[in-house]
């Protein structure tokens, strides 16, 4: 009961961060590319393609069903009813390629490589980078705008 609520109060986390763009965290849109390593939770909505690394719970939502899903070491893989995957206790790699894909990591040491267009949130403690420079997530956030 306990590993349910946890998994389903951290699934709301990410899709209220997700689809809010809550105020405190480094957020954007537009269509280039985003790289991003830090602890806390980094999340993407868009069409693309996204590798992403660390430990953690890992989400993945693939809404228009036609995802590439490749995901490697270790974790226990949940697939629920709205559409989400969760991977709990996930450290490993995942690429993810899609038109209409939501990938969110709630962990640490996350490594983080997306390119495509569409929206990201990253909150917590690390590093980003886009073409418009170089920049830093907390948990105080700021606005980021990929080009």
């Amino acid at each position: 009961m306990g590993k349910r609520l946890f998994s389903a109060l951290g699934l709301a986390l990410v899709a209220i961060l997700l689809m809010t763009g809550a105020a405190a965290a480094a957020q954007g849109g537009g269509t280039g590319t985003l790289t991003a390593q830090g602890d806390g939770i980094a999340g993407l909505r868009g069409n693309g393609s996204i590798t992403i690394s660390g430990s953690g719970t890992l989400y993945v939502r693939d809404a228009a069903g036609d995802a590439t899903i490749n995901v490697t070491g270790k974790g226990v893989k949940r697939e629920l009813r709205n559409g989400w995957i969760l991977y709990a206790g996930f450290d490993g790699q995942a690429q993810i390629s899609g038109t209409q894909i939501t990938v969110a990591l709630s962990g640490i040491n996350i490594h983080l490589q997306a390119s495509g267009t569409g929206k990201f949130l990253l909150r917590g403690e690390g590093t980003y980078e886009t073409s418009h420079g170089k920049g830093v997530w907390t948990d105080a956030g700021k606005v980021i705008a990929v080009p």
